[in-house]
């Protein structure tokens, strides 16, 4: 990671859109406030990495239809991808007569890049003239020099008038296409326009430039991607060292293809992009495509989304790829075409097949995420190497719980690039407590030898959380054995009474493996607890994604005076509702989950549910990339 964040610094000072150093939320059609509380209105856009600020710009959009009170171009900051201040309008609509971006023009996905040749920031833009429709099809320029603006508009028109994709044949400029009338959907149309019928008919006013978005490649070219011949064929344009003209190069891509909304990604020296079809304001099927050089030769692969809605990319449509520390976000718009405004944004992370190929699961809606804005209170995210925060975190040590085999030790949990590495090993060295004499119940003293070692970390004394919201960050292991946990506890009694919530536990129940998400309190009798526990088979995380362990994942609980929620990756597994939660006899009739609890993480090996551990599985490795608590923004 250190390394990561070191090439994103490299990437900024060159002006290239660098790798952002923090993590973006998953946001799934919800609102999402800026810290006024308001959702944000900028659609169609990009984030923009500045100087250690990110700067997302889209389109500002009113009610109703297209140009309909929009203003302009908006933007909004932030430090951390998850509180947006909203900075205005950073090129506003004119009352100007004429004006390409007269009030009632259109102006649709905005993407702004830095040039380090002048040291301007450009925004390119789809521009339609006031009172045309969505006849201009133009390409719009705006520059500052400074990125909260004021953008100033330099230019507006179609692209490359005269000049002739490099990739069309000398046979295909030739053709004249004067008179000829084919009806549309045809197998003639469709050869007609792969032959470049509607290229060449607006060859000497310029190519029409719809849906669009542009692309610095590693070597600092831009690159200009947009729909043209009326959104059937894509167009990528080269643009000159100032990233504010086309230089004349160009190539069309999947002629008769019908794609917008291009958003587009490199990794490791592969290029990929992600479509739409076109059906208006209506969700479809995205479409994936990959070229192994920019300019040159583009496949057309399966759809990219899986899970719940892949087949209407969860009802939104690409906008972005957003380049970041862990990986990439594909960014999309839940379109309302009633109240554009209010249209919903989504965030997910593209993940990737054994194979490469990147691929994008999808959430359920509404129980996945509310409408309540969150703030952050405290994380910590492991970028110190060696020892965990000391000031937040201590250790559990020996044998502990449940019959489990390990032996838990500080030695074995450890911060390295970003992440809390606990690792469990198999060893065999004498138990320090063993004792000849001990009753064969005290199972901690009647073992011999240490055969197994681990860790546990908690927040005891130092870090707890009375409702709110935990979010963890993390890749558990699976193999034989395995028994990690994200989970809290009280203090105030002895357990059960004290309450427990276990966020996750991974264990084999009658020998097949498990996600758990539980919550435990007091009854009558001492040390037996009521439970309400959801036990999920882990086929139905991998029938979704086979590779789902070689990944990480978010575990999240939301906490309130009503009900506590358990989440994976933004999937409702357990609504536990704390009016059933009331201890018995033992803890005096109060609710444990009305005070205080701390954090725990461990992964334990083996013991009561642990089962039979795997000796090729060692040492295993649970790995913890984030621990962050939020709280409700309108709580003071």
């Amino acid at each position: 990671m250190k390394k990561l964040v070191i090439a994103a610094m490299m990437l900024a000072a060159t002006g290239v859109t660098a790798m952002c150093a923090v993590t973006p939320p998953i946001v799934n059609g919800e609102v999402f406030p800026d810290t006024e509380g308001n959702h944000i209105n900028a659609h169609g856009g990009a984030i923009m990495e500045y100087d250690g600020t990110y700067y997302w710009y889209g389109e500002h959009r009113g009610e109703g239809r297209p140009g309909k009170g929009q203003r302009g171009v908006a933007c909004y900051t932030s430090t951390d991808l998850r509180n947006w201040t909203n900075r205005g309008i950073v090129l506003s609509v004119t009352d100007e007569a004429g004006s390409p971006i007269e009030e009632g023009c259109i102006i649709e996905r905005p993407k702004v890049i830095y040039c380090p040749a002048t040291g301007r920031f450009v925004m390119w833009f789809h521009n339609e003239l006031k009172g045309q429709g969505y006849a201009a099809a133009q390409a719009g320029v705006a520059t500052s020099d400074n990125p909260l603006g004021p953008f100033k508009l330099s230019a507006s028109s179609r692209v490359n008038p005269g000049i002739y994709p490099l990739n069309m044949s000398e046979a295909d400029r030739a053709r004249n296409w004067d008179g000829v009338e084919l009806e549309w959907w045809t197998p003639d149309w469709y050869e007609a326009i792969n032959q470049g019928m509607l290229n060449k008919r607006d060859h000497e006013s310029g190519q029409m430039s719809r849906d669009m978005t542009v692309f610095i490649d590693d070597d600092g070219k831009a690159y200009h991607i947009y729909s043209a011949e009326e959104n059937l064929t894509l167009n990528i344009a080269e643009l000159d060292s100032t990233y504010e003209r086309h230089t004349g190069r160009y190539i069309r891509i999947f002629p008769g293809g019908h794609n917008e909304a291009p958003a587009i990604f490199k990794k490791d020296g592969t290029y990929w992009m992600i479509t739409s079809g076109c059906t208006g304001w209506a969700p479809n099927t995205a479409r994936l495509m990959r070229a192994d050089s920019i300019m040159g030769t583009w496949t057309q692969l399966p759809n990219p989304c899986v899970g719940p809605g892949a087949d209407i990319t969860f009802g939104g449509q690409s906008t972005y790829i957003m380049p970041h520390e862990g990986g990439f976000t594909f960014m999309a718009d839940i379109w309302n075409p009633k109240d554009l405004g209010n249209s919903r944004h989504i965030w997910l992370p593209i993940e990737f097949r054994t194979d490469g190929t990147p691929y994008i699961m999808g959430r359920e809606r509404g129980e996945a995420s509310g409408d309540e804005a969150w703030r952050m209170v405290w994380s910590d995210e492991f970028d110190r190497d060696g020892k965990p925060d000391p000031k937040i975190w201590s250790y559990e040590n020996g044998f502990v719980r449940n019959h489990e085999l390990q032996w838990y030790q500080p030695e074995n949990a450890n911060c390295r690039d970003g992440l809390l590495v606990i690792e469990a090993r198999s060893e065999n060295r004498p138990n320090p407590t063993y004792s000849a004499n001990a009753d064969a119940n005290d199972w901690r003293k009647s073992r011999k030898t240490i055969d197994y070692t681990s860790a546990c970390v908690k927040t005891r004394g130092t870090k707890d959380m009375l409702y709110g919201r935990l979010d963890v960050r993390a890749r558990i292991p699976v193999g034989g054995g395995s028994w990690p946990a994200i989970w809290l506890l009280g203090e105030k009694q002895p357990w059960p009474s004290c309450g427990e919530i276990d966020v996750m536990e991974y264990y084999r129940i009658n020998g097949e493996p498990h996600i758990l998400a539980n919550a435990a309190w007091g009854t009558d009798k001492p040390h037996q607890a009521k439970w309400n526990s959801q036990r999920i088979p882990y086929s139905h995380f991998t029938d979704a994604d086979p590779f789902w362990a070689e990944k990480f994942h978010i575990w999240r609980m939301d906490w309130d005076e009503e009900n506590i929620k358990l989440y994976l990756d933004g999937e409702l597994l357990n609504t536990i509702p704390l009016s059933s939660t009331v201890n018995g006899k033992q803890g005096n009739g109060t609710n444990p989950f009305t005070s205080p609890q701390y954090i725990l993480l461990n992964l334990a090996i083996g013991g009561d549910n642990g089962g039979t551990p795997d000796p090729e599985c060692f040492p295993m490795k649970y790995e913890i990339d984030y621990v962050r608590l939020y709280e409700p923004a309108a709580r003071k």
